[in-house]
């Protein structure tokens, strides 16, 4: 095809584009930011309605613009277009449409917006990092005088986020204490925002029964720190982590007084296991209150372990109990239901015939009500897998179809999603309408968690407004797939707000779509939000590997490069979060001076 056949060809698919996108009412006010991202996210879908791909071709060929990166300026884009074929045809324009949208005023409007969110980092070296980082503070933040927040805050951090899920107002409030003291010394623009995660209607296993199961204490390696204490409060338990150090916090046993008391520096006590195994406790120093001493060996205890001194016996106290082990392997059986019956393994007789397979309570009452047979159920951010075989009244049974090879542990207070099961719920609790009162004191933006529908969104703003907090910003988190299939009304309706985004929280989000689709759904979300000139907080397990271990694997390196496409990045907690805050300012600066390269086909969105 000659080169005028071909702008001919390209100037007739543009003119019919450009008669749907003008077919919406384009007089609108240019100087209402709210108006014309609401017209441009309808141009957007109008562009994304069909498969745009042969066009894209002709244009790429033509050496114009694809429309790849349109998505915030629509309009503009198919009318410049439009007004340079006509040029190389020596045609005149006709249907011209004006409009002071350009790429400009769309790019400034989404950094505006941005601004808004998470402010500009005063500590940033890079003049080319455009993504903000924000971090979550773990329970003990505020601990040691908030070192670990002013820690934070000096590599650079743009925003800290708060998780209602967890802890209770006062350690919350504790928390933002120390921020708000930080932001004393510093100017508007690069004051650290703090952002509050509403908890909202998260789907949890419950409570599993408490049962003498043997403690670990000592290794058969090394020798190991324990303390012995006689204080019949205490409890005997096994080595812990200390979140704020990092450090083991050592076993702990607790004896009768009167073996106490024949305790001195120097001593040698011996404990008889559950297993009949011998191990030495040597003591090295000891006032009123406990002994520090070092034990020789492993060795598990229960109410039937032994400890002497010499030949005086003692008693072990307050031996910890431990949630009953329900072990599930591919093809076991497990019953949801009701959260006021605690969790329980399966019962089997002599001969290992099944009595009564393994009970889990689930926190959404009802859950029968919601699920048919054949659907899918995934506990623990995908770790279990089921598949609905049977519904009774107030309970499901499942047959596990998803386990690692030696079986895996069914766990407290873990996630449960269900996919393939219609489940509306208002993402707005009561709970969060009860946390969010003492929050409003100090939080910049609230997140609702779960969001699904443009309703959730209407409910927190009438709290809000009510409360008359209209500056505090609202942060639409995206993890189910009733919220992707309802995103333009989502965006509709947050765009009447004046601060707002949207977290793409992958994490159940994953299970929800499935794993193998998150790419594509991610992808599509920014795209979006682009067209509705709405951040984007890109969240869940970024460089979560760097986080715990400081090591990254080549995957979230990837992925952390990916995530330079979104406004804001969410870091979750973890020990090595400053190094981990230095490698992700490190590939961000990267990216995005290499970012503007991106082309995309226009296939035909079906998501929406």
């Amino acid at each position: 095809m000659s080169d005028q056949k071909l702008l001919q060809a390209t100037l007739n698919e543009i003119n019919e584009l450009k008669a749907e996108v003008f077919s919406v009412d384009t007089k609108v006010d240019i100087n209402c930011a709210y108006r014309r991202s609401l017209l441009n996210l309808k141009h957007y879908l109008i562009l994304r309605s069909k498969d745009r791909t042969k066009l894209q071709e002709k244009l790429f060929s033509l050496s114009l613009s694809s429309l790849g990166r349109s998505y915030a300026h629509v309009a503009w884009s198919i009318n410049t277009l439009h007004k340079r074929i006509n040029t190389n045809l020596s045609s005149q324009t006709s249907h011209d449409f004006s409009s002071d949208f350009s790429i400009q005023s769309a790019t400034k409007l989404s950094s505006s917006n941005a601004a808004q969110l998470f402010g500009t980092n005063a500590n940033s070296k890079s003049l080319q990092q455009e993504t903000a980082i924000m971090v979550t503070l773990p329970s003990y933040a505020a601990e040691y005088n908030g070192l670990l927040i002013h820690d934070l805050a000096n590599v650079g951090v743009n925003a800290f986020r708060i998780n209602t899920a967890h802890d209770d107002a006062n350690i919350w409030k504790a928390m933002a204490d120390i921020i708000v003291q930080i932001n004393e010394s510093r100017d508007a623009n690069s004051k650290i925002k703090i952002f509050v995660d509403l908890a909202g209607p998260k789907i949890r296993t419950t409570k599993i029964r408490k049962i003498n199961i043997p403690i670990e204490i000592g290794s058969n390696k090394i020798q190991k720190d324990i303390l012995i204490f006689h204080a019949k409060s205490m409890a005997t338990i096994s080595e812990s982590l200390n979140e704020i150090t990092r450090q083991k916090k050592p076993a702990r046993i607790v004896v009768n007084k009167k073996l106490f008391k024949k305790i001195e520096n120097g001593s040698v006590l011996k404990i008889i296991d559950v297993n009949s195994k011998k191990a030495l406790i040597a003591v090295t120093d000891i006032n009123d209150v406990f002994a520090t001493a070092t034990i020789d060996k492993k060795a598990y205890l229960d109410d039937t372990a032994k400890i002497y001194k010499k030949r005086t016996q003692g008693k072990l106290l307050n031996i910890q109990k431990q949630p009953e082990l329900i072990r599930l392997q591919k093809d076991d059986l497990l019953v949801i239901g009701p959260s006021d019956k605690e969790g329980s393994a399966a019962l089997y007789d002599d001969a290992m015939n099944l009595i009564e397979p393994a009970y889990i309570g689930c926190s959404f009452s009802g859950i029968e009500k919601y699920v048919n047979i054949a659907d899918k159920i995934f506990i623990d951010d995908g770790k279990i897998g089921l598949v609905v075989v049977k519904k009774e009244e107030t309970h499901i049974t499942c047959k596990v179809i998803l386990a690692k090879e030696n079986g895996i542990l069914v766990k407290e207070g873990k996630g449960i999603n269900f996919p393939d099961s219609h489940i509306m719920t208002a993402a707005f609790t009561q709970n969060d309408r009860e946390n969010i009162i003492p929050i409003l004191d100090f939080a910049d933006h609230i997140s609702l968690s779960f969001c699904q529908s443009a309703q959730d969104i209407r409910d927190l703003k009438v709290l809000l407004r009510k409360q008359g907090r209209e500056d505090i910003g609202i942060v639409a988190k995206i993890e189910t797939k009733q919220a992707v299939s309802n995103m333009p009304e989502i965006l509709e309706e947050l765009l009447e707000w004046e601060k707002r985004a949207i977290m793409i929280a992958r994490g159940d989000l994953a299970i929800e779509v499935g794993f193998e689709k998150l790419a594509y759904i991610q992808e599509s979300l920014l795209d979006i939000c682009d067209a509705a000139h709405i951040p984007v907080i890109w969240a869940t397990q970024v460089l979560e590997n760097q986080m715990k271990n400081n090591l990254p694997s080549r995957a979230e390196i990837t992925d952390a490069a990916m995530s330079g496409r979104a406004e804001c990045v969410m870091l979750n907690k973890g020990p090595f979060a400053i190094d981990t805050i230095s490698v992700l300012k490190s590939i961000l600066d990267d990216m995005h001076s290499i970012s503007k390269k991106n082309r995309q086909l226009l296939s035909k969105e079906t998501l929406w």
